[in-house]
């Protein structure tokens, strides 16, 4: 044992007088060399109870020694006697490692661990919260107990070392018999108070209280650090103070008085330093007028001093809460110090960040004059918006506000404060009829965003949160109410004009005259519902719905409002009367006079009444609806949206046709509108209430927007009509049905199809004075043959548009739904297409779409070759006759037709590009010498088409054709693009070499220049001709290489172009070569790959049967005699299991046991199953038997038995290669036996870049021998290193490939 240490909660009285002989006992904690034992002695000591065990950490120094400290927390209840209450916390710092656990009802509970950056020589409680660690550099660390270091010090005093500084004693001896230091009792603790004793002194270290730290850093001239260590006691952080409460609430209350004096000495602190800078700059004690006259930088620098205090006061007070002394106390020492103004602006963003909630009424007043004194009123707004108004004086802010003309902060007043949405509607309202046009529009539209607000459930201004939606109803129909209120202002101009015109001027007169537009959406908001309006979706989601509120307002209650609204308008408006009002507002002398309501005014007004007509949530006379069709139907009317087109017209036009009764309207007076508009669904509707189908059919087919109505309304006739109406309707819509499949081809097959397939041949008779109609019609009936359905997308995408429109939305879902069931419908009523409809569609096909010819006759397959062949080719449908008669087979002719005309594209082409070239400035050629630019040209598409289709051609004809035909038909394909690759060189020439024709042309009709630069553009055309025809040349050679053999192919090249220099065509045959070389080197990779792999698996095999076995024993299994006993006369087989026999004795014990001369350890063959019998023969892990000569005893004659027998055996397998082989071994079969395998030898394949460099090197007949002889040595030198690297090492050359004969295999 080293040291010990005891309880301070000892129940001794030796350790604690108070406490009874008969309590618990005392804790006593005993350190020794590795352990740290936890006891407590009860007053029998005989007695001990074992408590904790604490082991040396890991990671302490060996032979260091542990130093502990026990500190008891007095309990906090009223009885402190009682065990429960008692806690003791227990400090063990051991090297560099410290753990701290804690001591209650009798059991240690650890706590928390933390190592430090040196060792410790001592530690000590300060309180129960602080923990005192000295280290070997001399520092003096205190630690929370849950191990954050709050303070650090050093205690070694200046001239000083560590061993001066505190007292030790070498009395102890670590484990290797050496002495260690030891520090204990060298610490003590007294209150806040470290004493260290040293050999001649005593070092004291106190740690300072709260107060005088503050104290220290005032002194020091840190104010800014004083008064950030107030704040962090105000909020509680007390960490290594000592002479604090422990609650939150007791701390504030001991220390406010302080804080309050520190921030009042702070502020006089600078202030006096500000001014004693001043004086001592102007050399006087000057005023603030002197000052500014000798130097306004140093006013600057005065304001920004004055404003930096300002914030770290507001800063401090609202982080202590006492705003009383920054609004009484600071605010009068800024103010004594002329410096007011500035101190009101540095509250305004702690205002907006919503940390200060309230002003004094006397700080209110000199904010809003100062503000207002410097034209910041908007600021002083929006300070008021983030106040609680429960704590302002609000008749002064509402004075303010009125006076300042702060309508924003005005309207928050009354709605947060007072619940009250009305007053600052007349507020606003007030100022706008007291003012002129000019001067009201921005209050006119803050009364307007206010409105929409409230109508939309959102508190003004934004950001407030939501009107509760029980108080919506109420709150809308208060403000519309107000808005229907006849003004009170009977002077003002607005009201004069529109009481002297209509005879009265409720107060939405003002907004009307201000913003007619404006003031109509706003209003529409008050009644948006889901079911019609589109904006809805802007109150839901901003308005959440409250489960179980039944005051909202009844839709009949909305109903009633909104007709008010409406009645109103129309009688300001007069659309009562035949005329509408003219009002005229101002004198004659005002510049602002005008009338009202304007073109696009009225236009304004009749759509927002017509648009709550159209939903049955308003009503209105004749009179009216008289009005709102005129409007609509006029077409140089301007539109209430200057983007709706006639037909969105036409559809109000027929919305108010669906919910008005036929009784409200005229008739013929719509008509003859509508007709002067060209409304043709609203005349049809019109004509189909006064039963004249015929002219409603004529009406809807005009409609060329939209005609499906048209097949609507047949359909519906059909359904509804009978007797001789219906046979008149029918024979009118057959003399109608070609317009009709002009309308809709598939709405009118789907017609023939559901009420006509009986007259189907009538239906074509009469389509065949239209051809365009009859082709349309087959052209649908092929689209049904083919696919079995049609298209109706947009007829369904219009549905989804017109959801809200109710006067036929239901006839177009039941037309829908109709279509819906075509496949039932074809099947029923099946359109028979004969040879003849199909050949007559193909001729109208041919004569107006001929591009989708060919695209027809490949996905129909019923039709009569010879009789389309001759159409396509009467009217010059060239891809369609060529795939025609490569159906027949003539596919020279195929491909003829296909070529025909190649030569006009190909001119076409090249004139284009001569064109272009002739057009550019030199500088841009370069950007069009590339043959990607030059094939984008449109007329690059011809050619191309042109070659594509070819090449597809040859291609897929080109297995069925003999050779020397397919060959025939490749060539003719290449010389159709040849030929002007040739005639692009023939007066040319490449490297300024070359001639041109005497005339002004050259020999490929392409002018000649005036000049040098006109020259190198010619040229630069050609190489760009000649370059794209190269790639056209090249792309047929690269098609045709897979069906042609590469030697005719160049055969062909230099036959044909024998007497032109190679270079013409060097582009053509390198791409040749290089596509073939390119397969080339693709096949030799893969075949050196192969070769690789194959060599990499095989080496692993010859390596699993090339290694020899070691007997676990010399003695035989079978005879147990000495392996290498004298006279021995056999050869030795080891096996794969490790025992070993005499061949002899083997070869005695199978006879004897008649075993077959099956190969296999005897020991392992007689204790194993019949599976492991059957696994003898093979060799785990791909091993093989070796015969082996086991001592140099053996004589020669011995082997010879060996070989005669190998050979014997070896003959079955002389037909099996050596890969197959080595197979077998792998799969193990059974039936093969490891010793009847011969020799093996396994030679590495060579280096595929050694076989190019060999082709490239070496081109001679000479040295062609001297690489072969060479190569081999060269590869294996290259391939040796590889398998050392890769670990697969393989045994020298020359023990793999060895002759001799007399080593063993």
């Amino acid at each position: 044992m080293m040291g010990g240490v005891v309880g301070v909660d000892s129940g001794w009285k030796f350790f604690n007088e108070g406490s009874s002989p008969v309590e618990d006992g005392v804790t006593v904690m005993f350190i020794m060399h590795q352990h740290a034992l936890v006891v407590r002695l009860r007053t029998n000591i005989d007695h001990v109870d074992h408590i904790e065990t604490f082991s040396r950490p890991e990671g302490a120094r060996e032979g260091s020694i542990a130093y502990a400290a026990w500190k008891y927390t007095a309990s906090s209840s009223d009885s402190p006697s009682v065990d429960e209450d008692r806690v003791s916390w227990l400090a063990l710092a051991w090297d560099r490692q410290v753990q701290v656990a804690k001591f209650v009802k009798s059991k240690m509970i650890r706590h928390k661990e933390w190592k430090l950056d040196s060792s410790a020589v001592g530690v000590a409680w300060l309180n129960d919260q602080m923990l005192a660690v000295l280290n070997l550099r001399g520092q003096l660390c205190l630690f929370s107990k849950d191990g954050s270091e709050l303070r650090r010090t050093i205690f070694i005093l200046d001239g000083f070392v560590f061993d001066d500084s505190i007292l030790y004693h070498t009395h102890f001896l670590n484990r290797f018999g050496n002495p260690e230091r030891h520090f204990k009792n060298s610490v003590a603790v007294r209150g806040a108070t470290v004493y260290i004793l040293g050999p001649n002194f005593l070092t004291v270290s106190r740690l300072l209280p709260w107060k005088e730290r503050i104290e220290a850093l005032k002194r020091a001239g840190d104010w800014m650090g004083a008064l950030d260590m107030a704040m962090k006691l105000y909020d509680g952080h007390t960490q290594g103070v000592v002479d604090l409460p422990r609650t939150v609430d007791s701390i504030r209350e001991a220390i406010m008085p302080y804080l309050v004096e520190l921030l009042l000495s702070y502020i006089g602190y600078v202030f006096e330093y500000i001014s004693i800078a001043l004086s001592n700059h102007t050399g006087k004690g000057g005023g603030a007028d002197d000052l500014v006259d000798t130097d306004r930088s140093l006013l600057t620098q005065r304001e920004e001093q004055y404003a930096r205090v300002g914030g770290v006061a507001v800063e401090y007070c609202v982080h202590i809460g006492r705003n009383d002394i920054l609004f009484d106390t600071v605010f009068s020492k800024f103010a004594a110090a002329q410096s007011g103004g500035m101190f009101l602006e540095v509250l305004e963003p702690y205002i907006l960040k919503d940390m200060l909630g309230s002003l004094p009424p006397e700080i209110m007043q000199a904010l809003v004059e100062h503000y207002s004194g410097k034209g910041w009123l908007q600021r002083v707004e929006q300070c008021i918006l983030h106040m609680d108004i429960s704590s302002l004086d609000f008749n002064q802010v509402v004075r303010l506000c009125r006076e300042h003309g702060l309508y924003g902060a005005l309207i928050y007043l009354f709605n947060q404060g007072l619940n009250d949405f009305r007053t600052p509607l007349e507020e606003l309202l007030s100022v706008i009829q007291s003012a002129t046009r000019k001067d009201a529009t921005s209050t006119c539209y803050r009364m307007l965003v206010y409105l929409k607000y409230c109508f939309q459930g959102l508190a003004f201004p934004p950001g407030h949160g939501i009107i509760p939606r029980a108080h919506l109803h109420s709150v809308r129909k208060e403000l519309l109410q107000f808005m229907l209120e006849e003004s009170k202002m009977l002077t003002s101009e607005v009201f004069k004009g529109f009481n002297s015109s209509c005879g009265k001027c409720p107060n939405i007169c003002y907004l009307l005259w201000m913003d007619t537009e404006a003031t109509l959406e706003v209003v529409k908001c008050a009644f948006a519902q889901e079911s019609f309006e589109p904006t809805s979706g802007i109150l839901d989601a901003s308005v959440p719905t409250d489960e179980g509120d039944t005051n909202t307002g009844s839709p009949e209650s909305q109903n009633i409002l909104l007709q008010s609204v409406v009645d109103t308008i129309i009688d300001i408006v007069g659309l009562e009367n035949e005329a509408t009002h003219s009002i005229f507002a101002g004198t004659a002398e005002s510049e602002n006079s005008e009338f009202w309501p304007s073109v696009n005014d009225l236009g304004y007004i009749i759509e927002f009444v017509s648009f709550f007509v159209c939903h049955k949530r308003a009503n209105t006379s004749q009179r009216v609806l008289r009005h709102i069709v005129k409007y609509l139907t006029l077409s140089n009317t301007q539109s209430y949206d200057d983007k709706k087109l006639p037909t969105q017209k036409e559809e109000e036009v027929l919305q108010l046709f669906n919910v008005v009764p036929q009784t409200d309207w005229n008739s013929d007076y719509v008509l003859h509108l509508c007709l002067d508009a060209h409304f043709h669904q609203a005349c049809g509707l019109i004509y189909a209430a006064r039963d004249q189908n015929l002219a409603a059919l004529d009406s809807y087919m005009k409609d060329i927007v939209e005609p499906f109505h048209a097949f609507i309304f047949i359909n519906k006739k059909l359904l509804q009509l009978a007797g001789d109406e219906v046979l008149s309707f029918r024979s009118t819509v057959i003399s109608r049905f070609p317009e009709l499949v002009n309308l809709s081809r598939e709405c009118a097959f789907v017609l023939v199809i559901d009420h006509f397939h009986n007259e189907i041949q009538q239906m074509l008779a009469e389509l065949h004075s239209d051809h365009c109609s009859l082709f349309l019609f087959l052209k649908t009936a092929i689209e049904v043959h083919l696919s079995g359905k049609l298209d109706f997308s947009k007829l369904t995408a219009r549905n989804d548009k017109i959801v809200e429109r109710q006067y036929f939305s239901g006839e177009l879902e039941d037309y829908l739904q109709r279509l819906s069931n075509l496949p039932k419908l074809f099947d029923r009523n099946p359109v028979s297409l004969t040879d003849e409809l199909v050949e007559l569609y193909l001729e109208l096909l041919c004569q107006y779409e001929p591009r989708s010819a060919l695209r027809f006759l490949e996905t129909y397959d019923s039709y009569r070759l010879e009789r389309c062949l001759h159409l396509c080719l009467d009217y010059g449908v060239t891809d369609a006759a060529a795939f025609l008669q490569e159906r027949v087979g003539d596919v020279g002719s195929a491909l003829a037709l296909v070529l025909a005309g190649l030569d006009e594209k190909i001119s076409q082409f090249i004139s284009s590009v001569e064109n272009t070239f002739s057009r550019i400035s030199p500088k841009s050629i370069s950007e069009i010498e590339q043959p990607d630019v030059v094939l984008k040209m449109s007329e690059a598409h011809p050619v191309l088409d042109t070659l594509r289709a070819s090449i597809g051609l040859c291609q897929r004809n080109s297995q069925r054709l003999d050779p020397e035909e397919s060959q025939l038909l490749w060539f003719q394909l290449l010389d159709s693009f040849s030929e002007p690759l040739k005639k692009l060189y023939g007066g040319k020439v490449v490297n300024g070499k070359g001639g041109r024709s005497e005339g002004g042309e050259t020999t490929n009709g392409y002018p000649k220049g005036n000049g040098q630069m006109r020259i190198s553009t010619y040229e630069k055309c050609l190489n760009a001709l000649r370059r794209v025809f190269s790639q056209f040349v090249g792309e047929i050679i690269e098609a045709m290489a897979g069906y042609i053999p590469l030697p005719a192919i160049m055969a062909k090249l230099l036959s044909d172009n024998g007497s032109q220099e190679f270079g013409d065509f060097k582009l053509v045959i390198h791409r040749m070569l290089s596509m073939y070389l390119y397969e080339k080197r693709i096949l030799e990779t893969a075949k050196s790959v192969i070769e690789d792999d194959s060599f990499y698996t095989l080496s692993l095999l010859k390596r699993g049967v090339c290694h020899g076995f070691a007997p676990q024993t010399f003695v035989c299994c079978v005879c147990n005699c000495s392996l290498s006993k004298e006279g021995a006369i056999s050869a030795v087989r080891v096996f794969s299991c490790g025992h070993a026999t005499h061949l002899h004795c083997e070869s005695e014990q199978s006879k004897s046991s008649n075993r077959d001369s099956k190969d296999g350890c005897p020991v392992c063959l007689s204790t194993s199953n019949t599976q492991a019998r059957n696994k003898s023969s093979i060799i785990s892990e791909n091993g093989l038997t070796r015969y082996s000569v086991v001592e140099n005893e053996v004589s020669h004659g011995i082997h010879h038995v060996h070989e005669t027998d190998h050979a014997e055996r070896s003959r079955g397998l002389q037909h099996m290669s050596r890969f197959e082989i080595l197979n077998n071994l792998q799969k193990a079969h059974k039936t093969f036996h490891i010793e009847t395998v011969p020799p093996l030898r396994l030679s590495p394949p060579a280096i595929y870049h050694e076989k190019i460099q060999k082709r490239v090197t070496f081109v001679g007949e000479s040295s062609r021998h001297s690489v072969r002889t060479e190569k081999p040595q060269k590869i294996w030198q290259m391939k040796e290193p590889k398998l050392k690297k890769s670990g697969n090492w393989l045994p020298a050359k020359t023990s793999i490939f060895s002759s001799d004969k007399n080593q063993v295999r």
